[in-house]
């Protein structure tokens, strides 16, 4: 079989540790998802760390999953990637003069060394965006304020690190800037978590549509749990229903 697959696992959600806060408009919407569908898609990725495991992705999945009253969750294990790059958001209505008056940030029109984001506007250049306050709880509150900026209901478009997007009139792009596994450990450890949606994990071999049933998660024995997963995954095999695809995917969420 795919090695991937191999890391598929049932475990107790006390055992992850959350990064990155989540968005309350997506959680609602995922949480009414997957209590209609009476399945968890596609698993949480994770990856082991001091004892415990550390969401990359699927923030929202786990919060959802313990407000139905889920005990278990289904995760992919993978190694911490080496690096950890930075969304960019397109957003409309967000105030430059807010942005400016806001105490927790410093804004540069200059390189700046320590810039947690840019911010573009339309036909100006890029802001550096750094925290007033020193330390990682000062960064933390930076990059919740310049978040508290967003438009209440204005969507937010994710755009790849890479991807060249300029920003239209009345719009703004915010591009956030990279940190390392070692500085998410210690967002973990002093308890803090980041604003939704900064940090991007590419991982390779992801695994998806699994579909693995609710009343599996409720509670019980992960190890047997994950034994009746594992048995779950050679019989789709056998069977020919997992395909492998080596191409960029689209997802609709």
């Amino acid at each position: 079989m795919i090695p991937a697959l191999d890391g598929l696992r049932i475990v107790r959600l006390e055992r992850l540790a959350l990064h990155e806060d989540h968005d309350e408009a997506r959680l609602e919407r995922l949480r009414a998802r997957i209590a209609a569908e009476g399945v968890q898609l596609n698993p949480v990725i994770v990856s082991p760390c001091d004892g415990r495991l550390l969401v990359l992705d699927g923030a929202h999945r786990f919060r959802a999953l313990e407000g139905l009253g889920c005990r278990l969750i289904l995760v992919q294990v993978v190694r911490l990637p080496r690096r950890v790059e930075g969304w960019q958001h397109l957003l409309r209505g967000l105030d430059l003069a807010a942005l400016r008056g806001r105490r927790e940030l410093s804004l540069s029109e200059d390189s700046a060394p320590g810039a947690l984001a840019e911010v573009l506007f339309a036909g100006e250049g890029p802001l550096r965006v750094l925290p007033r306050d020193g330390g990682l709880r000062g960064r933390v509150r930076a990059l919740r304020a310049l978040q508290a900026l967003y438009p209440a209901g204005s969507p937010v478009r994710r755009v790849e690190p890479e991807g060249r997007v300029a920003p239209g009139e009345g719009e703004a792009l915010v591009r956030y800037a990279s940190f390392s596994p070692a500085e998410l450990l210690e967002v973990v450890a002093a308890g803090e978590v980041l604003p939704a949606g900064i940090t991007r994990f590419r991982i390779p071999e992801r695994v998806l549509g699994v579909r693995y049933p609710l009343e599996g998660l409720m509670d019980g024995d992960p190890e047997e749990r994950t034994a009746s997963l594992r048995e779950l995954v050679r019989e789709r095999w056998e069977e020919n229903r997992v395909r492998y695809y080596r191409e960029p995917v689209i997802l609709f969420e």
